[in-house]
């Protein structure tokens, strides 16, 4: 009996946990609702702009990619809808070309494709991916001296929804990138 009892609260909160933590935050659900995404109460709004709302995640959620560079992460939402996940990283610089080539290997591995296109910009360098089975881009702009870099993964259908934004206001041109996580935060 004891056994039974055991099994059904196993049972039990593991459905509990399942429903309130589910957003994955390696994976986002590009597209989705805020209220489906923020059942756990962890989304907390900090900014909005050119029709943009800006969140932290404060949820149980670690991203792979802390084993290797600081972060401060953030979401974008269109209309309500998760729009893209915006990072502004650091990394030590001795461990610099092990965070490039994980980064390369994580994103193509994620996305499905190898980068279509590498630009070099003086020190930085400009990454982009993009699978058109998902509509998701992936922009990475990362200068490997200094060990700084932004990025973007977002949903295009979603850009379509403001067609007159701004770039200034738009995570996927990474322009107000250093700014974006301190204005209200």
């Amino acid at each position: 009996m004891r056994k039974k009892w055991v099994s059904i609260f196993c049972f039990i909160f593991m459905m509990v946990t399942t429903v309130v933590w589910a957003f994955d935050c390696n994976k986002p659900d590009f597209g989705a609702k805020l209220e489906k995404l923020n059942k756990g109460g962890f989304f907390v709004k900090y900014m909005e702009n050119g029709g943009i709302s800006y969140y932290k995640y404060t949820g149980p959620c670690r991203p792979t990619i802390h084993e290797t560079a600081t972060m401060d992460i953030g979401y974008a939402f269109i209309a309500n809808k998760l729009y893209a996940r915006i990072i502004n990283l650091t990394t030590r610089k001795q461990i610099i070309e092990k965070v490039k080539n994980e980064i390369v290997k994580k994103v193509s591995k994620q996305i499905g494709t190898a980068p279509y296109e590498i630009k070099q910009d003086g020190d930085w360098w400009l990454y982009q991916w993009f699978n058109e089975k998902d509509n998701l881009k992936f922009k990475l702009k990362y200068n490997w001296k200094k060990g700084e870099g932004k990025c973007a993964f977002y949903y295009e259908p979603l850009r379509a929804e403001l067609p007159d934004l701004k770039e200034e206001y738009d995570p996927m041109f990474l322009v107000q990138y250093p700014d974006l996580f301190f204005v209200a935060w």
